[in-house]
């Protein structure tokens, strides 16, 4: 019996005929044996032990039948090029957002726009990345993973590359919508494609030592945005993410299987799915504390380049720098959250991050007022930003994946649309509260952190 975790899929289909056939085949946990089903146009035919059936029988028949092809045939075995690929899936959403951030006051210099418009670059991308992560969680779930993902980063790529050689503010704006449209898909088909391989009891540990290597790229990318602005200009940024959206996608041709068959038993139409986990309070509070966390990140994170560069004079290299101070703080906390969430339930670890973000929030407000503005007041209660983030996300993901595990591509796209729809709103709205101080930034993340830790509480309070 190959370990647990393993999951194997055969699909055949029928060239040139009506219908088509697949044979799923998958390891259980507790199991000494495995289960074909057999589908034929979305209708169960047969369920054979050991593998020694009739549907074993028919297999065998139809490799040998030429109006047959057989796609795939994968006992697949989780290896670490599987995991580096997971990995750069996404890498894709952090560098669309981090490789920017330090970029934004030379884009408002550049074309002579305000900051509120130099913060629809963000905003904008933010919220196309959030709507289409809807989209490809519903379509995931009914079409598979891999062939949705490879259409996502496509589009990623396509996006940097107008981005690059964009004439104009409008060209630009078009061309981060692309991008983000792109970019949505990678943490929620990543998460997805977790579950299907680790199952629901290792897939929180898994999901938070994915993310601490996820936070490689908030790590790596505003200074390298940095870098590349002050040595080259900011068009640089997006000849940089062209390339990564090329290399993402031959890892992922290569090195990630399909993992979730075609199942006509899901809720037609994209959001069907999310119709139903709405209705219940245990997935909305999941959904919204971990968007309203990233809120309160992104508030402090791009309100902290502009005030940092229009109060102290600092460069793009230099944010890019004291930027690492979020990342670090993230990584932390995945790793305790990876350590500790061992030992503790999903609720625990929820409430125990959006307490710490409160907490942050405080400091945050205090800091401020009685120290003034530094670079040090900026940025370094991002480090507890952070850590409240990898405490808690990991596992209001997989609480949220677990409210109904045959919708959780939709309910892992329905939280990464939590996490680019809050920041997106909660960021431009501290962009239309600036008012040259710190007051709006402070105000509007100490009421984010307040609404995940309440977030939270609802989910640890409601029906399981």
């Amino acid at each position: 019996m190959p370990p647990i975790g393993e999951l194997a899929c055969f699909e055949m289909k029928m060239i040139g005929k009506p219908y088509a056939g697949e044979l799923q085949v998958r390891f259980d946990e507790g199991e000494q044996d495995f289960s074909p089903w057999t589908i034929l146009n979305g209708h169960e035919v047969g369920n054979d032990r050991y593998g020694q059936g009739p549907t074993y029988r028919m297999l065998r028949l139809f490799s040998t039948l030429p109006f047959f092809s057989r796609i795939m045939t994968m006992p697949f075995r989780p290896r670490w090029d599987f995991f580096i690929a997971l990995v750069s899936i996404t890498f894709i959403g952090p560098l669309s957002i981090h490789l920017f951030i330090p970029a934004m006051p030379a884009v408002k210099e550049a074309f002579g726009v305000s900051t509120g418009m130099a913060q629809l670059t963000l905003s904008l991308e933010m919220l196309s990345m959030a709507c289409f992560t809807v989209a490809y969680g519903g379509l995931s779930d009914r079409f598979g993973r891999k062939r949705v993902l490879l259409s996502g980063l496509v589009l990623f790529t396509c996006g940097a590359a107008t981005c690059m050689v964009a004439a104009n503010m409008s060209m630009l704006l078009a061309g981060r919508i692309l991008q983000g449209a792109g970019a949505g898909c990678g943490v929620v088909l990543a998460r997805a494609i977790a579950r299907d391989v680790y199952g629901q009891d290792r897939v929180a540990q898994v999901i938070a030592y994915l993310t601490a290597a996820y936070v490689l790229g908030p790590m790596v990318a505003p200074p390298i945005g940095g870098q590349l602005t002050a040595l080259f200009g900011w068009r640089a940024l997006f000849v940089f993410a062209s390339a990564v959206g090329l290399v993402v996608i031959l890892a992922v041709a290569f090195a990630v299987p399909e993992t979730h068959a075609r199942n006509a038993t899901v809720p037609r139409g994209i959001f069907a799915g999310y119709r139903s986990l709405l209705r219940r309070p245990r997935f909305v509070g999941f959904m919204l504390e971990p968007g309203l966390m990233s809120g309160a990140f992104f508030t402090q994170a791009t309100a902290a380049s502009f005030l940092a560069a229009e109060h102290l004079g600092a460069d793009a290299a230099k944010i890019g720098l004291w930027f690492f101070a979020f990342p670090v703080g993230f990584m932390a906390g995945s790793f305790i959250s990876g350590r500790l969430g061992a030992n503790r339930s999903i609720e625990f670890m929820t409430i125990l991050g959006g307490v710490v973000g409160v907490a942050n929030g405080a400091l945050l407000a205090g800091w401020r007022y009685f120290g003034g503005v530094s670079m040090a007041a900026l940025y370094i209660p991002g480090i507890f930003v952070g850590l409240a983030q990898g405490l808690a996300m990991p596992y209001a993901q997989a609480g949220a994946m677990a409210v109904d595990t045959e919708l959780s591509g939709s309910a892992s796209g329905a939280v990464v649309f939590s996490q680019f729809f809050w920041p997106a709103v909660l960021q431009q709205l501290t962009g239309l509260l600036a008012d040259g101080t710190w007051v709006p930034m402070a105000t509007v993340h100490f009421a984010a952190m307040t609404g995940a830790l309440l977030a939270g509480w609802m989910a640890a309070r409601a029906e399981r």
